[in-house]
């Protein structure tokens, strides 16, 4: 299938952003599904109430409605791909519940159920905004943004919760006349593998655009991760011509100091690396050398207003 146009990959290819033109090749779609983790298959078995032996065949049925497939789960990924072709759709990172390896999750629960508002910037399939109402949070109080609004639906009908009272919005983070009407509304924001795509000029622009759709009161929190390694510098982005600003503790650190700063915010921010590699790449496969693409790990960061 043809990789579907649409006005957010227009917007993509404009933010230096992959697109299906050098991201769809196979080694960034790794056909065979990694074992879901104990994390994620009780949110299928708990809150979408699937039966542990109808799993499978559920997620086949699924997936099958949108993309012909031969192997388990790989059509609905497919799906998903196609919408946006991005290397954590095709190394099918978003089956990861991201925010629930963060030691603020508890927190983050508590606050929406004493009716603080938490967003989700760049929430593609709504995982972690799922994995939220599992633990307990009020859906009424969950808010997500994407640049591509396919991926709400995609994640209703992976989720089987149609009805979900989550907010959805379709948004660029980019533009600084967006979502005028959430500025100021938010307590806790997240924000997981959207940095890395970016240069730092648009980071600063995220960054900036997520302390605005804060409330501003002290104890504001963002929490997140992205794609980091010890050797923080402009790498080549996978889209031909663009680069893009990959952080360590340190840089990632003085992004939020330098942002807040800008912004009037005081702020206190934590950040470390995960030893685990992000993607386990199939060297084989790649079209670039190896050590263009590591050392990459998994960046946390925390930031709360002071």
């Amino acid at each position: 299938m043809a990789a579907v146009a649409s006005a957010a990959s227009q917007i993509a290819a404009s933010r230096g952003l992959p697109t299906d033109t050098n991201t769809n090749t196979t080694r960034w779609l790794e056909e065979a599904p990694p074992p879901l983790e104990e994390d994620a298959k009780r949110l299928f078995l708990e809150y979408s109430k699937i039966p542990e032996q109808e799993l499978e065949q559920h997620l086949v049925e699924a997936v099958s409605t949108f993309f012909e497939a031969l192997l388990f789960h790989v059509s609905r990924r497919k799906r998903a791909w196609d919408c946006c072709p991005y290397p954590c759709i095709g190394h099918w990172v978003f089956l990861k519940l991201q925010l629930r390896k963060h030691a603020e999750f508890e927190e983050v629960v508590r606050r929406t159920q004493q009716g603080q508002k938490f967003l989700d910037v760049g929430c593609a399939i709504g995982q972690d905004l799922r994995s939220l109402i599992h633990a307990g949070a009020p859906a009424n109080m969950l808010y997500g943004i994407d640049l591509e609004e396919r991926f709400f639906d995609a994640g209703k009908f992976l989720f089987k919760d149609p009805d979900v009272q989550i907010t959805f919005r379709q948004a660029d983070v980019l533009d600084p006349e967006a979502l005028p009407d959430w500025r100021g509304s938010f307590s806790v924001v997240t924000c997981n593998y959207v940095f890395h795509l970016m240069s730092m000029e648009n980071q600063e622009t995220l960054a900036g655009m997520i302390l605005q759709l804060l409330s501003g009161k002290a104890g504001d929190l963002v929490v997140g991760r992205t794609t980091g390694t010890e050797r923080e510098g402009h790498y080549e982005s996978l889209r031909e011509g663009h680069q893009v600003y990959r952080h360590s503790i340190g840089s990632m650190q003085e992004l939020w100091d330098r942002v807040a700063a800008r912004f009037g915010n005081k702020v206190a921010v934590e950040s470390w690396i995960d030893s685990a590699p992000v993607l386990t790449l199939n060297v084989m496969k790649a079209t670039m050398d190896v050590e263009d693409m590591e050392p990459i790990r998994n960046l946390m960061f925390c930031v709360r207003l002071s």
